[in-house]
């Protein structure tokens, strides 16, 4: 509990600070750095080690993410020849382990790329205030998931994936971190709109992500992505409600522009 709490005590301020008052070409070697620490953690969930195809494709996930964040006119065509060494990669070879091991490698660089979001979320009206909100509303809604689901949770919400989780937390996530979300939002005086469907968006993907983060782990038998951060795991252990969170809270306020 103590690592726990120092750890929290070191990456929350630093945390605030490249949402609120860091400048945007600093966020974004921060946001890569910790996308390129998350990615290695994805591959090493397999416990073999690093090898020439990892190596490949950490490569190919940092220079997707690099041209993401600074030359996102050319992401489509980095993104294409990061699939076509994929391609190349994963049906060099006739065995099924292997060849499901080269789509678990490209899934993960998906689903890590989703932390880029952060950035062009951040470019939005408002939006590093309502970065700032999304963090707020999904650490509570986790604590209140929690605690509902430890004191009252009967009903599981996904057993095999993740044995622990609750409906009746799952509920009390969303509502508790919703409702806080809100709360914080206005008192930076945010539109309430805004604020609103970042924090609903925010605890509803957030479950999900948190989930498809848990596959792996529970496939490969792991209770952390890693120890990198004493106390609360690794990367993808501290922001496995955020990736899906980030992402769709982001196509919801485009959305909400197009529309309004």
């Amino acid at each position: 509990m103590k690592k726990r709490v120092l750890s929290a005590l070191i990456l929350v301020p630093l945390v605030v600070y490249l949402v609120v008052w860091a400048g945007l070409f600093y966020v974004k070697l921060a946001v890569l750095l910790v996308a390129g620490l998350g990615y290695s953690e994805w591959l090493g969930l397999d416990s073999e080690s690093f090898n020439v195809k990892k190596a490949t494709y950490l490569s190919c996930f940092l220079v997707v993410g690099f041209v993401f964040l600074f030359f996102n006119h050319l992401f489509l065509l980095a993104l294409f020849l990061c699939l076509t060494f994929h391609l190349v990669l994963g049906f060099s070879s006739l065995n099924d382990k292997s060849f499901l091991k080269e789509q678990y490698y490209f899934v993960g660089l998906l689903y890590v790329s989703l932390y880029l979001f952060a950035v062009p979320f951040i470019q939005l009206q408002s939006g590093r205030l309502l970065l700032l909100t999304l963090f707020v509303s999904i650490w509570s809604g986790d604590t209140f998931a929690y605690f509902c689901g430890k004191g009252f949770g009967k009903v599981k919400l996904a057993p095999i994936i993740s044995p622990k989780k609750t409906v009746e937390g799952a509920i009390c996530g969303i509502v508790g971190g919703t409702f806080i979300g809100v709360i914080f939002g206005l008192l930076l005086k945010i539109g309430f709109l805004d604020v609103l469907l970042v924090a609903l968006v925010s605890n509803i993907f957030g479950i999900l992500g948190d989930l498809a983060e848990s596959v792996p782990k529970r496939f490969f038998g792991k209770k952390d992505s890693s120890n990198l951060i004493p106390g609360h795991g690794g990367i993808l252990d501290r922001l496995d409600s955020f990736a899906f969170a980030v992402f769709f809270s982001y196509v919801v306020l485009l959305c909400k522009d197009l529309l309004f």
